[in-house]
């Protein structure tokens, strides 16, 4: 059989491949970047370069439709946000190829903070406050009402993009004032009250509505640091938050994979949902590691309709983005209070890493690939930027 993946110049597809291709899948793999890291994988079995999913939404299905045809593709998993523009074209699709992801309707839901807080709250889910950031350029006499410290986030995404911490309403005022994060419009974020406490992530794959597999971990490190994608952590079970995210993607009715946050209140030890994730997440590795093969559950329940659930996962699990532990290595010594303790934790843990996201021995070049494509954005741009985004909102 064969399966086409996309966004390969992301580590989750880079998984994605190294899950599927031992299990006999022929995998191919595509992106709108040439030098994409999976490109370079012993697991590859070929790839392509397509129109960009953002700036050339019309050419990128078109592309992927005479790519399905060409090569016979029989399964077709897209990865990231282009995942949203394939569920907008699914009836289109499928003519062609077998998938397993949300509605489209089901994808806006789930990816804007504005709709799913609102559904949480009446499932009786504990959410923090959150309002869009505009009430208060509209009345800046609301922001008396708002409780400090509080976050400035993006009203669709995550991985630490655009969020920002304001520690008073004083800042908050300042912040207006000024454009918001990335130099994006106001209209794109909201205000959410922090919670301080652990962050506890749960991802689940979901086939028309029923639970298939999910797995439970903490966030050991972030980056950027404090609020970022996590680069190191461990498989933990929290009951209350994977039941709570279980019945709302259940009330959503949900298919295919889903990945949410929580913090847990450091005092009353309530995990409070702050973000979701309608499409694979950056820690996919975890999953693997701990039991649960997210890709081989997606491809199975796309290519034969559904698949056996999967039966809990493994706790205590370690698994490293090593990209993004170098990347977050000064942030985090910096901040570290006991310094020779973090080193020691860093370099020589008394928990062994079970899986990195980004490298292994056996297929090392798509490390090197990654490494340096993000050196020449980082020449580029002076900074570590992403790649091309959409730069309006999924609507």
């Amino acid at each position: 059989m064969k399966a086409l993946v996309t966004n390969a110049k992301n580590r989750i597809a880079y998984n994605i491949l190294r899950s599927l291709a031992p299990a006999g899948v022929k995998v191919y793999c595509a992106d709108f970047v040439p030098r994409a890291m999976s490109f370079y994988s012993r697991y590859s079995f070929g790839h392509f370069v397509y129109p960009s999913p953002f700036s050339k939404q019309e050419e990128f299905i078109d592309c992927l439709i005479s790519k399905v045809k060409e090569l016979n593709i029989d399964v077709l998993i897209p990865v990231f946000e282009e995942l949203f523009l394939v569920a907008k074209h699914k009836d289109k699709l499928s003519k062609y190829v077998k998938m397993a992801v949300p509605d489209y309707s089901q994808i806006l839901t789930a990816h804007n903070k504005d709709k799913w807080v609102t559904i949480a709250k009446d499932l009786n889910i504990p959410v923090p406050k959150t309002f869009p950031v505009a009430r208060y350029n509209a009345d800046p006499g609301l922001i008396e009402e708002l409780t400090f410290p509080a976050l400035i986030k993006p009203r669709q995404g995550g991985g630490g993009w655009g969020i920002k911490n304001v520690a008073s309403a004083n800042e908050f005022r300042a912040c207006l004032a000024a454009d918001g994060p990335e130099g994006q419009p106001w209209e794109r974020f909201v205000v959410q009250q922090m919670v301080e406490g652990e962050t506890i992530c749960v991802a689940m794959v979901f086939c028309r509505g029923q639970l298939r597999g999910k797995v439970a971990y903490q966030q050991i490190r972030e980056y950027p640091a404090f609020g970022g994608q996590a680069t190191c952590r461990i498989s933990i079970s929290n009951k209350t938050a994977e039941d709570n995210f279980q019945r709302l993607l259940e009330h959503l009715k949900w298919h295919g994979v889903c990945q949410a946050d929580f913090v847990v209140d450091k005092i009353t030890k309530t995990p409070h949902l702050i973000d979701i994730n309608p499409r694979f997440w950056g820690s996919l590795a975890q999953g693997i590691a701990s039991g649960v093969d997210f890709p081989n559950l997606i491809y199975q329940i796309a290519l034969n309709g559904d698949v056996d659930p999967v039966d809990g996962f493994k706790e205590g699990v370690v698994t490293r983005w090593l990209g993004g532990e170098l990347r977050g290595f000064v942030q985090h010594y910096s901040h570290s209070e006991k310094k020779f303790l973090f080193l020691r934790d860093f370099f020589f843990s008394d928990k062994p890493t079970k899986l990195y996201d980004d490298f292994s021995l056996t297929d090392p070049v798509p490390f090197l690939a990654w490494c340096t494509d993000s050196l020449h954005r980082l020449a580029k741009f002076r900074r570590a930027r992403s790649h091309e985004s959409l730069t309006g909102l999924w609507q």
